[in-house]
């Protein structure tokens, strides 16, 4: 309880200082409204782990690394100090998003919007634009994470380069070539699997995009973790799309038998919560011992020169 009592205290003192300045008050008021949109931005990242899904991994880790690059450089960062004219853009960005904040609780994503520019405007006001040109990689990550829907956002930027269902075509191509090859009847019909006794249709979510995205970041973020050189940042990255798209045939059979044969039961077991984490756990672990196999040829390679 003692423990209890010292952050209460700690937090009250915290808070009247921060309300005798301006910079304090308006920081208050942004988080504040930060606040407000929270239950908003958890209530549709909840609802998609639960069905198994792992954009949540992926906004997880772009905090995780954004927090770790402002941690390390936390002595820069106290160094920085904004000007006037820095002070006061922010106080309006914060003001102004913060009137219009309760008109605009509609939707998701114009609460983001306003979130992301009353967090520029904080930044503006404690540290002035400096801290955008020193921490590119953390305003970079935090920015994406303030909208939670980065699958929408990606299967946008996806459709407008690439034809109407080409993945999708592929995977269900992919899927039944592999299903004939093992004994099973299957015939591709564009974007469906189908069977003497029903059909399959290989939709947007089970294309592999997702998981080839949060592989590939999961690639990224271990390169910028172990530092390594943009060759082999680049390497992390292709081999994870690769072996995201591959393991997404064996997945496409084993729904479309569980369909099949097997019962709705057990297709959506496969599309829940505990099939989607079986998937997942898989999946990264084989990319994990993939990637420390590469890590140990290339050690071995540079032991014998």
């Amino acid at each position: 309880m003692l423990w209890k009592q010292k952050l209460g205290s700690n937090l009250q003192s915290l808070l009247q200082q921060a309300l005798q300045t301006n910079q304090g008050r308006f920081s208050l008021l942004g988080l504040s409204i930060g606040l407000l949109y929270l239950p908003a931005w958890l209530g549709y990242l909840v609802p998609r782990i639960l069905k198994g899904k792992i954009g949540w991994f992926l906004i997880a880790s772009m905090l995780f690394l954004a927090g770790l690059e402002l941690w390390s450089k936390r002595k820069v960062l106290r160094q920085l100090e904004s000007a006037e004219e820095d002070r006061l853009l922010g106080y309006l960005l914060i003001g102004s998003s913060a009137i219009l904040f309760p008109f605009c609780r509609f939707a998701i994503w114009p609460q983001s919007l306003l979130w992301l520019l009353i967090l520029v405007g904080i930044v503006f006001s404690l540290w002035g634009a400096a801290f955008f040109r020193l921490f590119l990689m953390p305003t970079f990550f935090i920015s994406l994470t303030v909208y939670p829907r980065i699958g929408l956002i990606s299967r946008f930027l996806w459709e407008f380069f690439v034809p109407h269902q080409g993945l999708e075509k592929a995977m269900a191509w992919g899927a039944t070539l592999a299903m004939q090859s093992v004994g099973f009847p299957a015939v591709n019909q564009d974007i469906y699997i189908t069977f003497p006794e029903g059909a399959v249709e290989v939709g947007w979510g089970c294309n592999g995009l997702d998981m080839a995205i949060t592989l590939a970041a999961a690639g990224l973020f271990m390169g910028i973790l172990y530092k390594q050189p943009r060759n082999q940042m680049i390497a992390l990255i292709s081999m994870a799309v690769a072996i995201a798209f591959l393991a997404n045939i064996p997945r496409l059979m084993l729904v479309t038998i569980a369909e099949i044969y097997w019962g709705p039961e057990w297709f959506k077991f496969w599309h829940g919560f505990w099939g989607g984490q079986i998937f997942s756990g898989v999946l990264f672990t084989i990319y994990y011992y993939v990637v420390e196999g590469l890590a140990k040829s290339k050690s071995t390679k540079v032991n014998d020169n």
